[in-house]
């Protein structure tokens, strides 16, 4: 979905809404949730992600009533030493995956959104799913076409 970390970070249990078809986690995103008219952004609970959360909490014990064992205490320098050890973690699998572009949480979000745009995913769609106030923000992410995108389109004419 590619939540940001400091959304990811600041989900709780309380963000765990029961709905008619399962299980869902359901928050604003921290940079925009005061602003007016922003929508929540809704995560199904899939077995996947229901395991992969399981794994983390088992891992690493969560505290207070945060979801995942990412804030280990309360305050902004202890969230910001955490992202900077997320943001290592990233460069360390980007690494090793022989990945050759600096990996960080900017670029996970951008891709996520390449990626559903690749798929014919809806701008709007997309828009939603990342948690953005407004298309524009979505467009600034999704401007850059990748050379075969191109190459398609050029065959029409």
């Amino acid at each position: 979905y590619g939540i940001s970390f400091i959304d990811m970070a600041m989900l709780t249990a309380a963000h765990i809404k029961q709905m008619e078809d399962g299980d869902y986690i359901v928050y604003k995103r921290q940079k925009i949730k005061r602003q007016k008219g922003v929508k929540p952004i809704s995560i199904k609970i899939t077995p996947a992600i229901r395991q992969l959360i399981e794994s983390l909490q088992a891992a690493s014990p969560t505290v207070d009533d945060f979801l995942l064992p990412v804030v280990t205490r309360s305050g902004y320098m202890h969230i910001r030493t955490r992202y900077s050890k997320y943001q290592k973690y990233l460069r360390l699998l980007a690494e090793e995956l022989g990945i050759d572009f600096h990996l960080t949480s900017y670029v996970s979000r951008h891709t996520a959104a390449m990626t559903l745009q690749r798929n014919h995913i809806p701008r709007e769609v997309i828009s939603q799913m990342l948690g953005h106030a407004d298309l524009e923000t979505t467009n600034v992410y999704l401007d850059s076409f990748d050379n075969g995108v191109i190459n398609e389109a050029a065959k029409v004419l």
